[in-house]
């Protein structure tokens, strides 16, 4: 629970900090998906209502349904309600390991430096994970995606786009 207080206010920190980057990344995403109308409103509608919610209510057969399948089966998936994340180029492998040093060692005044020099979007997706699962659960399920060799040299973006480009 400290662990997740501390993420949620780095985040917030961050947040302030780095509107320069993320409107960036925001604007290249809103490129990206006014290409498809419908898997826009998707994306809104997760991000709005969050994954959990949507898998609850969305049809199966319909391009939702498949979306949210899609994501829903991925630990990466709820990194999608970050704005942005579709576009990030940040490596996987990267955020696979900021998670499994969580586990290493205590989020501590000591330990802070190290989460801030891992970047504002990792503290972002950390807390967004971390809200899905817990920490045991997402070092496990990271740990398996990694052993597979899917994500090595994959960014975050790259991930989530073949995710649900996959619905098209």
């Amino acid at each position: 629970m400290k662990r997740i207080a501390i993420l949620m206010g780095l985040s917030a920190i961050f947040a302030t900090g780095c509107d320069v980057f993320e409107d960036s990344k925001a604007q290249i995403e809103a490129q990206y998906l006014s290409e498809n109308q419908e898997l826009q409103a998707v994306i809104e509608q997760i991000r709005e209502q969050g994954l959990e919610a949507m898998s609850q209510s969305a049809q199966a057969g319909s391009l939702a349904g498949c979306v949210v399948g899609k994501l829903d089966g991925d630990p990466m998936g709820a990194l999608v309600e970050v704005e942005g994340a579709l576009q990030d180029s940040a490596s996987v492998a990267d955020l696979a390991n900021s998670i499994a040093s969580l586990g290493d060692q205590e989020i501590s005044l000591e330990t802070i430096p190290e989460l801030l020099k891992a970047g504002a979007e990792t503290v972002t997706y950390l807390k967004t994970l971390l809200e899905t699962y817990d920490l045991a659960e997402l070092q496990s399920q990271f740990g398996t995606l990694l052993e597979q060799g899917q994500t090595k040299t994959e960014d975050i973006g790259t991930h989530l786009r073949g995710l649900i480009e996959q619905c098209n």
